[in-house]
């Protein structure tokens, strides 16, 4: 099975582990991920661990935090007209609600105003500052924008309004001349942590005007926290953490009826269900229509009213999934169209314009390719009157798109966002070039590693450390999200014992393995597939989630499998199976890439009339035909330029262009060698550069008579019986009916394997050998017999002559053995 993730397994410091749980009386998993994590020390790890509102800082340590707090108090004082600008994602929404409550709170003159996605965009922009001036609006006040508004801040001061931005996105080189600017992410900003959302720089502004943190405001800052992906850390966490209780135990109108349409249970928000279930709907509005029904919710203290708009939200969710589902498909018959014109070899980022299109959700359908395929993806609604192109892009790691998208510039008509998002407008007739250029870039910064997802574990852990009282402790490090990710375990080498598909169609998997004599149960949701992959005494890795599984009134521990891979190559044992040849067929229809060797020309034949393998990607050859024999061989030798040249010379074998391609055929044996040639050619095959995803093994025509032919290989004691008769002898003439038959004769071993246990003898310096005249050394050097090479020679060629009459295990691992070689 070709792996879909590659894994990067965390290690952690053994010793600091060790004393974190004596110190604080915790579960050795938990010490481990908490070092691995960078709490090293109990101090570090007792303030992650721990409650309350110490994570938070003075609000005032910000910059242009005091500007700003006596710029809105001199509006409030004086009567002014304020208005409170901000944006229609889940972040700008819940930043603006935050300010609503504040303001309010003070008896301010204000109002709120949010851009239209695709009539306005992001921002301010100066049709917006003419109707506050005409509003009568003094003093505006910026939420999860203004940043980059130098234009725009420059035109407002002229109309005779102050602004106050509040942001947290990156600022540009030049910066507006605005009343205040606050935003922790200036060069010149002391605050101790950068990582605020919008709402979260809201909140801290809060706090400043209020002179004390305010819990009831720190709902909808976590809602904006966790939906705008900032890193669960720092003032974050505590944020965050706060926010949950708040809305766990007295939530707002609006947040109870938005919890109640995404289906879940009161007082049972998590950072991952605000994430999942509330951020979607509140960003729904945005998307599709305007943002202020998403504002009206998380301030309404009407809970029918709050009932009333969240059912719109998620009315207008569900239609986003649909209108997100419908351009996917588009999408992805674009792409297999481009990919059809490019002859297979299709360019390396995915750049898709399309008319009708709805540019509020390119981002999601960007992101949908790039969990298709793997690679960068832009996504553009084409606005066919003017050729316009709005859109957005998202990025796989290693590859920073924000750069990229600055070598394009010339191209863009505006473009903004960080490594692995972004947002742009560019004309129609400049998006081949930036297809043309986005792929030569990622041609020349990806490695070829960077094309295949990572997965990462924190730690490789034992059964042993799966434990009740750990998952319990691990609940202590939520809120999880984007900094502070739920901890993923590895867990190497264990056994399957129970595997099935459950769920509909048998969509989902549950698999019981054993490791140190304990079961671990794990459930791995959509992974139903691999049921018929794996099987009972299977080897394999882990990779997933501890949690708890409550059932009945019971509570055991549980693995929430997210990956898993065979520990070593999986070898099928199949020589039982009657109906190899239905069986066989039914292995290559399924898909994938095959090459079956076979033992006679008659099974290939048998094969080669099979009508399943028509259409099959599959080679089916002779373990012996001569081509793939020199293919082998050129593989094992050849480097650099030669390397490519004889890859290609496979391709009639195993339909592949390049070298690496190699990896992705497994390999079915339909007979195993019935000679030592037939087997030397399997052991060159696998050991030149054929790495297979797994080995099937059928028996067509049982036979074992090939294994009895050639004698067994002579064990360590046969050797010494040997040894033992050459001292005694002394010299001898090596003849054929001399001293060495009567040696054959007496341990009753053929001629030619007693002349080669002389050559070893003589190879390791036990003897010396002139011509046809030999002697015995009296004093030798101590050696082992596996450093003769002809002993190794002689016993592997012998190992491969018996394949046939191993059973299912010493086959299995024989065949491993001979993959892992490179000669």
């Amino acid at each position: 099975m070709k792996r879909k993730y590659r894994w990067e397994l965390g290690e952690t410091d053994e010793a600091k582990a060790a004393e974190l749980a004596r110190e604080l009386k915790l579960p050795k998993l938990a010490a481990r991920l908490l070092v691995s994590r960078g709490f090293a020390t109990p101090e570090a790890a007792a303030a992650f661990l721990g409650e309350g509102d110490d994570g938070f800082h003075d609000p005032f340590a910000m910059k242009d935090m005091d500007k700003a707090v006596e710029r809105i108090r001199q509006a409030l004082q004086s009567g002014e007209r304020m208005r409170v600008y901000g944006d229609y994602d889940a972040d700008g929404v819940t930043s603006t609600a935050l300010m609503i409550r504040l303001l309010k709170r003070l008896n301010a003159v204000f109002d709120t105003y949010i851009p239209h996605r695709s009539q306005e965009g992001y921002g301010l922009n100066l049709a917006a500052i003419d109707r506050a001036a005409e509003d009568g609006v003094t003093l505006i006040v910026t939420v999860d924008n203004g940043i980059s508004a130098v234009e725009q801040i420059a035109y407002a001061r002229s109309k005779g309004i102050d602004v106050v931005v509040t942001d947290h996105h990156e600022p540009p080189a030049v910066l507006p001349e605005a009343a205040a600017l606050v935003n922790p992410k200036q060069q010149d900003c002391p605050y101790p942590f950068k990582g605020l959302s919008g709402a979260g720089v809201a909140f801290k502004l809060a706090h400043a005007l209020l002179g004390r943190m305010e819990p009831e405001l720190a709902d909808v800052a976590a809602i904006g926290t966790v939906a705008d992906l900032m890193p669960l850390t720092g003032e974050n966490r505590a944020l965050v953490r706060l926010g949950l209780s708040r809305m766990n135990e007295r939530p707002a109108p609006g947040i109870r009826a938005l919890a109640a349409v995404s289906g879940i249970e009161p007082g049972q928000l998590t950072s991952g269900r605000i994430a999942f279930g509330l951020a979607p709907r509140l960003n729904a509005g945005g998307r599709l229509e305007r943002a202020d029904g998403a504002v009206r919710l998380l301030v309404t203290d009407d809970e029918a009213e709050a009932a009333e708009l969240a059912a719109r939200l998620d009315e207008l969710n569900a239609e986003r999934q649909q209108l997100v589902d419908e351009t996917v498909l588009e999408a992805e018959r674009m792409w297999q169209e481009r990919v059809e014109r490019s002859a297979g070899t299709p360019p390396e980022v995915i750049v898709l314009a399309g008319e009708g299109w709805n540019a509020g959700i390119a981002g999601l359908v960007a992101a949908k390719m790039v969990e298709r395929h793997y690679r960068p993806a832009v996504i553009l609604a084409v606005d066919a009157a003017t050729g316009l192109c709005k859109g957005s892009a998202r990025s796989i790691d290693g590859f920073d798109l924000f750069a990229a998208l600055t070598e394009c510039a010339q191209w863009m008509e505006h473009y903004g966002g960080h490594q692995a998002a972004a947002g742009l407008s560019i004309r129609r007739d400049h998006v081949p070039d930036l297809e043309r250029e986005l792929s030569r870039l990622a041609g020349e910064w990806l490695r070829p590693e960077d094309w295949t997802p990572k997965k990462k574990a924190d730690l490789v852990c034992q059964a042993s450390e799966l434990t009740l009282e750990a998952a319990e402790a691990l609940k202590r490090f939520e809120p999880f999200g984007n900094g502070n990710p739920a901890p993923r375990l590895a867990l190497r080498s264990v056994t399957v014992a129970e595997v099935r598909g459950i769920g509909k169609e048998g969509k989902h998997l549950r698999l019981v393995a054993e490791a140190e004599g304990r079961r671990i149960e794990t459930v791995g949701f959509g992974m139903g597939e691999a049921a018929g992959m794996l099987a009972q005494g299977a080897s394999v890795d882990l990779l997933g989630e501890l949690s708890i599984n409550e059932w009945n009134g019971r509570s055991r521990v549980q693995l929430m499998l997210q990956d898993w891979r065979f520990d070593a190559l999986p070898v099928y044992d199949r020589r039982s199976d009657r109906h190899w040849r239905q069986s066989v067929c039914k292995l290559i229809r399924e898909g994938g890439r095959w090459l079956v060797l076979c033992s006679s020309g008659q099974v290939r034949n048998e094969l080669l009339a099979a009508e399943e393998l028509e259409a099959a990607e599959a080679v089916v050859a002779l373990y012996g035909d001569r081509p793939l024999a020199e293919a082998a061989a050129g593989l094992a030798a050849a480097e650099g330029e030669a390397a490519a040249e004889t890859a290609a010379a496979v391709e009639p074998f195993l339909r592949a262009g390049r070298l690496g391609l190699l990896e992705g055929v497994s390999l079915v044996l339909a007979g195993l060698p019935r000679n030592l040639e037939d087997a030397e050619a399997l052991r060159h095959l696998l050991s030149a550069g054929l790495q297979p995803e797994a080995i099937h093994v059928f028996a067509p025509s049982p036979d074992t008579e090939a294994a009895g032919r050639r004698p067994a290989f002579p064990d360590r004691q046969q050797f010494g019986q040997v040894y033992t008769l050459f001292r005694r002898q002394g010299t001898w003439i090596d003849a054929p009916d001399g001293f060495l038959r009567e040696v054959a004769d007496k341990v009753g071993l053929p001629l030619s394997v007693v002349r080669m246990m002389q050559d070893v003898f003589a190879e390791l310096g036990f003897l010396t050998v002139d011509r046809a005249s030999v002697a015995v050394i009296p004093s030798p050097p101590r050696r082992e017999l596996d450093q003769s090479a002809r002993y190794r020679k002689e016993k592997e060629r012998a190992e491969l002559s018996a394949l046939a009459s191993l059973d299912s295990r010493a086959l299995a691992e024989r065949l491993r053995h001979l993959a892992e070689i490179r000669t």
